[in-house]
């Protein structure tokens, strides 16, 4: 193949683009019919009302950015994103409709063009307001300003490009020499955007050249797992519990299973979502912290991330009542974020009522999204599905200290969740 784009690769661009323009369309559709744009038209004024009152009141003075010491700091973030790109995970958002373009005649990085634009667009729109405040701010730093969307793009495509070379097995010392160009702002100001702009060019074309001929067999497995795991989460399915390179991967906290019951086994495949993912379990001490203090929908929203820590359906046939079933499947995750709540909530000095109600509301949560079921997974009616079933034992324990019952809210979370677990679900 030559250096030139030629008939296949312009082929496979167009049918990305057109598969691209499709998926937000229906993206829109879906947004449209759950009304996101207004909301987020209307909280996107409130924000910038809200930013011009204090920009009004406070006059935050302007103040120059110390090149000689921020520039250095922003080539070593540039080198430890090129050094630290490990040959496991790929560094791209691949779906399963992008696997079908990795075969010839196209070469690979014409087939991997799209993902990799779509990685790195989230850095480029951060850099780009990122830079729009700074400028704004103090217009004397239009130098960095300019540089920042250059430098934040720059940082998908560092990665992009030492971890290609990498899999590939060809050194690329112009990558890491590449990443030191805006220290070229030291000498003028001016020359830190073209710096910026020239370590994104290089960066390029190392992943270019890296996968220029055929794909790594390595790279093309770590794609189909990433492909996988997306499509995965899109579906709202648990993600394969694997390794990058499709190797099972070694569970650090695996509970022996003895004595095997229905009952129990159902509780150890529901603690093994737990144990997956255990990082997950840390905003229930957000939520317990903002319980307690009287403010349900701030308690709501990392109450509603913990949601997703369900175990897989119960499978059909299995020797246990749907009934039973669903009580023993969110157990687990009831306990275990009921006592981080706890946490969180005598962290900020809640009353024993209150920090009972913290205890309660996860459970009482998961037995509310349980009882919902898995209403359009993917769509906006998921989203607002969870959100109310997060909502609702926060809002119940609310509602009863506005009648002057404040001590009966643990009784009421707790009487919601067993109405809930009880209950035929919805869907």
């Amino acid at each position: 193949m030559n250096g030139r784009p030629g008939r296949p690769e312009r082929v496979v661009w167009a049918a990305q683009a057109l598969t691209a323009r499709r998926a937000w369309r229906q993206t829109w559709g879906a947004w449209r019919a759950a009304g996101l744009p207004l909301m987020a038209a209307y909280l996107g004024g409130a924000a910038l009302i809200a930013l011009v009152s204090l920009w009004q009141t406070y006059r935050p003075a302007p103040f120059d950015l110390p090149l000689a010491l921020l520039l250095p700091l922003v080539c070593a973030g540039l080198l430890l994103a090129a050094l630290g790109a490990r040959s496991g995970r790929p560094p791209l958002v691949l779906s399963g409709a992008d696997l079908n373009w990795l075969r010839p005649p196209a070469a690979p990085w014409a087939a991997l063009l799209w993902p990799l634009l779509r990685t790195a667009a989230p850095w480029l729109l951060a850099g780009l307001a990122g830079g729009s405040v700074l400028l704004a701010w103090h217009p004397g730093s239009w130098a960095f300003a300019a540089a920042l969307p250059l430098l934040t793009l720059g940082v998908p495509l560092v990665r992009a490009g030492a971890h290609a070379a990498r899999l590939t097995g060809r050194p690329a010392p112009t990558l890491l020499a590449g990443t030191l160009l805006p220290l070229a702002g030291l000498l003028h100001p001016a020359l830190l955007p073209v710096g910026a702009a020239l370590t994104g060019v290089v960066a390029a074309c190392t992943w270019r050249r890296s996968l220029h001929a055929d794909l790594p067999p390595r790279l093309h497995r770590q794609l189909e797992i990433q492909a996988l795991r997306a499509g995965a989460r899109r579906l709202g399915l648990p993600a394969p519990v694997m390794t990058a390179d499709g190797r099972r991967a070694p569970r650090t906290w695996s509970p022996p299973l003895r004595r095997a019951t229905p009952a129990r086994a159902l509780l150890w495949r529901a603690s093994l979502t737990l144990l997956d993912r255990p990082h997950r379990l840390l905003p229930a001490v957000l939520g317990g912290a903002a319980l307690a203090a009287g403010l349900p929908t701030l308690a709501a929203l990392p109450l509603a991330v913990t949601l997703a820590l369900r175990p897989p359906a119960l499978p059909v046939g299995a020797p246990v009542s749907a009934r039973w079933a669903r009580l023993l499947t969110f157990l687990p995750a009831g306990l275990s974020l009921g006592a981080l709540s706890l946490l969180g909530a005598l962290l900020v000095g809640a009353a024993p009522a209150a920090a009972l109600t913290a205890l309660l509301s996860p459970w009482a949560a998961h037995a509310v999204h349980a009882w919902l079921g898995d209403t359009l997974p993917g769509t906006g009616a998921a989203e607002q599905a969870s959100f109310g079933a997060a909502l609702a034992p926060g809002l119940l324990a609310a509602l009863s200290g506005v009648c002057g019952v404040g001590a009966a809210a643990p009784a009421a979370v707790l009487i919601l969740g067993l109405l809930a677990a009880l209950a035929a679900p919805l869907a």
